[in-house]
């Protein structure tokens, strides 16, 4: 199973646990249908939360503007920017 929910550790809400290498190789196996755009996001979604290897490259020529938008938004918030980028951080920019 890919996706795993149990209780919180702490006051009890739902929790959700993937596991992204399961994720990825259903996909791969042709047993997760789906667009090639989701396709794509999942595979980026599972490079960035897991380190599954993903081709940056295939997997971002195919996005859309918006999924592209969501792409860079979780690249910043992985790299300590969650409100993401307002320029050139030698220009005066930088982290908000």
């Amino acid at each position: 199973m890919a996706v795993e929910f149990g209780p919180g550790i702490v006051d009890g809400p739902a929790m959700a646990s993937a596991d992204w290498e399961a994720a990825v190789a259903a996909l791969e196996a042709g047993r997760l249908p789906c667009s090639a755009g989701e396709a794509q996001m999942l595979r980026i979604a599972a490079s960035i939360a897991d380190a599954v290897p993903v081709s940056l490259g295939v997997a971002l020529s195919g996005l859309d503007d918006h999924n592209l938008g969501l792409v860079a938004g979780a690249v910043l918030h992985a790299g300590g920017r969650p409100g993401g980028f307002t320029g050139d951080p030698r220009r005066g920019g930088g982290r908000r």
